[in-house]
């Protein structure tokens, strides 16, 4: 994308503005009011990469046109674009200010004063550079034929150094592939692929009598997948099968998806080096469990919009609780709808086959969570109370009549004021006894407000001693919202995002068991967030082995938000994510990520992984699914390509959630089929 910065004058409004254009025509225009004439000013951008980003500043002096704001013009192609009519006589300055990445941008008579529609001229160019490396192993009289990017042949008769004649622009890929293969030999090309930021010469190609094979075997495969070694050899599967690569004895070997089918596939023991055949390649491939159908999800009525899926494994993790608000036979009225899956089926535990587990059930109803006790299943969510205020409401799923009763005194909401406005509860069992935390305004600000259940009727508050006006808040002056907890060293830790004038910050508390609570964050006025001066929102926890981690969702400086983890050892916190001061985990580090979910799996062989879920804009939004290394780094579980878990890629998607059950992760989240409708989707992992 390129960027045109540009002043607009007095008579424009003042305001600074982003506009995504595709090639606008522009037209002239002779007739203004006062008898002057109006003409355009145009840019034409040639030779500008995909995906780089240029910015040029526009600025103009007259006496009668002072520009006084700033406009944004955003180019995604070459192409010409109009910045706009102006009077005659207005003078102009164009100039580069940034470059963009690997490329030189030059503005050819950029300054002027308009007497006549003006197009002005900026060629973007990038240095090239070699592709190199050298061949190996050839018996002496044979030759390989290789290529560059599908083209540039090159035949090498010897074991020697090699180069293409044609160069590779700067920020251009290069992919290396074998065309004709010696006679009685393979050759293999090893570090093959890549991005051009300089000359290349670390090719090698590997030629042996010997060769080896590299197989294994696809699972759950919905679709037609593309397999490669080395980014090349193709191979198609359209079912469960096995697959076999043919890799030179002391050659490297890398297989990858090239082409994802629907339920997104992952690669395991896909690389290393040969000198034995390999056979424990596995491909394993994420299998919808909602049905699988390309329009309809778990949702109760497919033409009913849902949203706010919840996910919670329950009764020793032998069924998985699914809980959404769905839109019911009210019209725009949200029900809490509940389904639990037992492997094979899902059943509808709601009890009711128009209506969901609301207390009312003509009052919107959203943000369902889940969780038990140790012996009965609990939700909690936020129901309107018929004037528009959020009321924290809390039911248990009677086992025995299969039923939900509301564990509320003569059906009181959990708010500490029924007259203010609560949303966004979590439940958390700790040690048998169930707590509830939720946001919940006081007249001043939204406090984060916990209580506890006596395992009877009762909920008792647990967030302040003497003070039932204020929450566990950094300042009770402040905002505080989307709060989460967890069990970690014995404690019960909160996490929530609370504005601190400026920005809002990540904070976390621990419970001291005595309706006391204290900070584990790093500063009294700023949480733990990256960028103190940055917006940080949508906490989340999970525990891995010692340690506990939360992941949030931050603006960086390009005003993007990325997807922060930080571990916390009981003492201090430290950044699991790369400590970047503009990337997160991320997908795109240039798109926004937002939702997180941390969750913890434990495997049949009972080694444990952390995997975080969320969602990332790539043009639409998709869900995002990476695996945590135990360090800092983090690998994609969801194809790592372009697209996400989505059904449709195209589509849009809503919040995610995730969920370890019967040893593998379950991620479930809202998306919009072919007819409009957001459905709740569920997905097992290959892993």
């Amino acid at each position: 994308m390129l960027y045109i910065k540009k002043q607009t004058t007095k008579f424009a409004i003042l305001s600074a503005l982003l506009v995504a254009l595709t090639g606008c025509a522009a037209t002239e225009d002779s007739s203004s009011g006062s008898g002057s004439s109006s003409y355009v000013l145009k840019v034409s951008v040639s030779g500008l990469q995909q995906g780089k980003n240029i910015v040029l500043n526009s600025g103009q002096s007259t006496t009668e046109n002072v520009f006084t704001e700033n406009e944004a013009l955003g180019i995604t192609t070459d192409g010409t674009y109009s910045f706009g009519s102006f009077t005659s006589g207005t003078s102009y300055n164009i100039s580069v200010r940034q470059q963009p990445v690997s490329q030189t941008c030059t503005v050819t008579s950029g300054e002027g004063t308009l007497s006549a529609s003006t197009t002005i001229a900026v060629a973007c160019t990038s240095e090239s550079y070699t592709i190199s490396g050298t061949v190996v192993g050839m018996l002496s009289g044979q030759s390989v034929t290789l290529q560059n990017n599908s083209g540039d042949n090159l035949t090498v008769s010897s074991n020697t150094s090699f180069s293409f004649t044609t160069k590779v622009a700067s920020g251009a890929t290069y992919l290396v592939t074998v065309l004709t293969q010696p006679t009685g030999q393979t050759c293999t090309p090893n570090l093959n692929s890549g991005v051009v930021s300089g000359n290349v010469t670390d090719i090698s190609i590997i030629c042996s009598y010997t060769v080896y094979t590299v197989s294994g075997n696809v699972s759950g495969l919905s679709g037609t997948i593309v397999l490669q070694n080395n980014y090349g050899s193709d191979q198609t599967l359209t079912s469960d099968g096995s697959f076999s690569f043919r890799v030179a004895s002391s050659a490297k070997y890398n297989v990858r998806v090239k082409t994802q089918p629907n339920g997104k596939c992952t690669v395991s023991n896909g690389s290393g080096t040969v000198s034995a055949d390999v056979d424990n390649v596995s491909v394993g491939c994420w299998v919808l469990v909602d049905g699988g159908g390309s329009s309809t999800g778990v949702n109760k009525n497919s033409t009913y919009r849902a949203d706010n899926v919840s996910l919670h494994a329950f009764d020793n993790n032998s069924k998985l609780y699914v809980s959404w608000s769905e839109i019911s036979q009210y019209g725009s009225i949200s029900q809490i709808r509940v389904k639990s899956y037992d492997n094979s089926t899902w059943s509808t535990i709601d009890g009711d086959s128009n209506n969901g587990i609301n207390l009312i059930k003509s009052r919107n109803a959203t943000n369902p969570s889940m969780s038990d006790n140790g012996t009965h299943l609990f939700a909690v969510w936020s129901e309107d109370n018929g004037a528009g205020k959020g009321l924290i409401r809390t039911a248990v799923y009677d086992n025995t009549t299969l039923s939900w009763d509301f564990q509320n005194n003569n059906f009181q909401a959990l708010n500490n004021s029924t007259s203010r406005s609560a949303n966004n509860p979590q439940l958390l069992n700790d040690n048998s006894s169930l707590y509830a935390i939720w946001s919940e305004n006081n007249g001043t600000a939204n406090q984060i407000r916990v209580k506890l259940f006596d395992n009877s009727t009762s909920w008792n508050l647990v967030d302040k001693i003497g003070d039932n006006t204020t929450g566990i808040n950094k300042d009770t002056s402040k905002n505080a919202i989307n709060p989460k907890f967890l069990n970690f060293n014995s404690g019960i830790y909160a996490a929530w995002s609370e504005d601190n004038g400026s920005a809002s910050q990540i904070h976390v508390a621990r419970y001291n068991n005595s309706s006391s609570w204290t900070f584990v964050d790093d500063n009294s006025s700023t949480g733990i967030n990256k960028a103190p001066g940055k917006n940080a929102t949508y906490p989340t926890m999970a525990v891995l082995s010692t340690k506990l981690y939360l992941a949030w969702s931050e603006t960086n400086a390009d005003n993007r938000t990325q997807i922060r983890v930080k571990s916390y050892n009981g003492s201090s916190w430290s950044f699991v994510d790369g400590d970047n001061a503009t990337k997160g985990i991320n997908k795109d580090y240039t798109q926004n990520a937002s939702y997180p979910q941390l969750v913890k799996v434990t495997d049949n062989s009972s080694s444990s992984k952390l995997y975080a879920v969320w969602l990332e804009e790539n043009g639409n939004t998709q869900v995002r699914v990476a695996e945590f290394d135990g360090t800092s780094t983090w690998s994609f579980k969801d194809g790592d390509s372009f697209d996400g878990l989505n059904l449709n890629t195209a589509k849009i998607t809503g919040k995610p959630s995730a969920a370890a059950y019967l040893n593998k992760l379950i991620v479930a989240w809202s998306e919009t089929n072919s007819l409009g409708v957001p459905q709740i989707r569920v997905a097992k992992s290959p892993f």
